[in-house]
């Protein structure tokens, strides 16, 4: 069976662990302030990354930091992982939906002017398989713009393209670059040190470990801090994860060239892209044949994420029709592309798709 997953570990993640096990201290220390380093050099931001536990995480502490209080309103995509959504749902806020782009995945900026009113606070956008949004469009409502990059990692972008005003990175198991879990935020520069406070209970980490007891809160926090154990893997694999981009970016720039099919649809090659998942569309209601045949022929495929406005828990913000997540949702599938991929399996790949 070709795998649509797998997990890319460096070979020596395991004796920094032990490092840092044996090392008595397993918390928030050095390691994370290593790691930190290097993801600031990786990125070239010009604010320093914040470490967290999770994406999900990044993006509650974003929700946090513009101020999204219960009875607000948060703009988002239903096309993507339900973890976009749950802070906002924590927060008692009402989640309006945006349409999207029906090949592309990413949020259509048309589709956000209606949902607007004075009680919106943010847009969520997620960058579907690493490919960018318009945020140049979507920042032109004047609305503070978050960005769930949970499918990208930037190697290759030389700021060539807008982002959004607050960036949250995943590095979660099968990610281009893993901690086993964990995430980025890079917020705006003036919210930089109110980040790093409120992802340790409001605590400032930076006056040692005798502050516990005697440090004055003025916000309470959270528990999203990263440990030294999660750094410590993402310090041995960051210097791969790039490697890894490229090759998800050449198989599917082979797919591109070579898949041909009346039935099949691929989207336009995308210079910036990270291509973490490959989607394609199969069209005249031919999806589900699609899917059963892939199995057949061992090959995992499957759409990765639902849209998320048809779970029972979301079903209240229901409200405009939605053409483009229709169409998205109904001929939607992601085939293999990762590094793993030996040469042989993706002409087998694209030689069963171009005989569907």
């Amino acid at each position: 069976m070709i795998l649509q997953f797998k997990v890319k570990m460096a070979s020596d993640a395991k004796d920094i662990v032990a490092e840092v096990l044996d090392s008595g201290f397993i918390g928030q220390g050095q390691k994370v302030e290593e790691f930190e380093d290097l993801l600031w050099e990786e990125l070239g931001t010009s604010v320093r990354p914040v470490t967290v536990n999770s994406c999900t995480s990044a993006i509650d502490l974003a929700l946090d930091l513009i101020g999204v209080n219960p009875g607000d309103e948060v703009i988002s995509t239903p096309q993507t992982c339900f973890a976009s959504q749950v802070g906002a749902m924590h927060k008692n806020a009402t989640i309006r939906w945006a349409d999207i782009d029906p090949i592309t995945g990413c949020m259509d900026p048309d589709s956000i002017e209606r949902l607007i009113t004075d009680k919106t606070k943010t847009i969520i956008a997620v960058n579907w398989a690493g490919r960018y949004c318009n945020f140049a469009s979507l920042k032109s409502f004047g609305i503070p713009v978050i960005e769930d990059a949970a499918h990208c990692w930037d190697v290759f972008n030389d700021n060539n393209c807008e982002r959004g005003d607050y960036i949250c990175y995943s590095f979660q198991a099968i990610k281009f670059l893993t901690t086993g879990d964990g995430g980025i935020l890079i917020p705006p520069k003036e919210k930089e040190e109110d980040a790093r406070l409120l992802r340790w209970y409001g605590l400032d980490r930076t006056k040692g470990q005798s502050f516990r007891c005697t440090q004055n809160i003025k916000e309470a926090g959270f528990k999203y801090q990263m440990n030294d154990i999660a750094a410590g893997i993402g310090i041995k694999n960051i210097p791969h994860a790039k490697e890894s981009v490229l090759s998800h970016r050449k198989n599917s720039k082979f797919f591109i060239d070579n898949i041909s099919n009346d039935d099949i649809v691929v989207p336009e090659w995308d210079e910036n892209g990270s291509y973490w998942i490959f989607s394609l569309h199969v069209m005249n209601g031919r999806k589900n044949e699609f899917l059963e045949y892939m199995k057949e022929n061992s090959i995992t495929v499957s759409p990765v994420h639902y849209r998320n406005d048809e779970y029972d828990c979301t079903v209240q913000f229901k409200e405009f029709d939605l053409p483009g997540v229709n169409q998205f949702s109904d001929t939607q599938v992601c085939i293999p592309n990762g590094w793993w991929l030996t040469e042989n399996e993706l002409k087998y790949i694209v030689d069963k798709v171009n005989k569907f």
